[in-house]
């Protein structure tokens, strides 16, 4: 499947690659990947050194993040999502939460996942990325005492 984003069209592996390239650039992040392999790429997944990331001391050292893009008829599903040792969070664009908007924002910490509103509306899945890096640090500081 070949889709028209930002002025120029490409299939999902080619997004894969182009959102995999961006990880590696950002600090702290390491081992960017896909999974389950780069053969069959479904998302991109980096390790992480917290503190190099956020530039500041945090008590969860490491952490993994998990890109999804699947390109579909109507609007994508993507995902960016964190985890660590005591919270998972992130915004995905899918269908699970329709009353929250195109896209929904969770976090987990002990017990249920709480959503809330993403506030995305960017399709392109650089753009939903790079959205989604730049509001992080925040979400993440606000989850430092756990």
């Amino acid at each position: 499947m070949v889709l028209g984003l930002t002025g120029g069209g490409f299939t999902r592996r080619e997004g894969l690659r182009r959102l995999k390239e961006r990880l590696e650039t950002v600090p702290g992040f390491s081992d960017v990947r896909y999974e389950p392999s780069r053969l069959r790429p479904r998302t991109v997944v980096a390790d992480i050194d917290v503190e190099m990331f956020l530039g500041m001391s945090f008590p969860r050292p490491t952490a993994s993040l998990d890109v999804l893009w699947r390109p579909r008829e109507g609007t994508d599903v993507q995902r960016v999502h964190w985890s660590d040792d005591a919270v998972s969070l992130g915004w995905h664009k899918d269908d699970d939460h329709p009353d929250l908007g195109t896209t929904h924002f969770q976090v987990e910490t002990e017990g249920e996942p709480v959503h809330e509103p993403g506030n995305i509306e960017a399709e392109a899945p650089l753009s939903f990325l790079e959205i989604c890096l730049d509001r992080l640090p925040e979400k993440l500081r606000e989850t430092g005492d756990r």
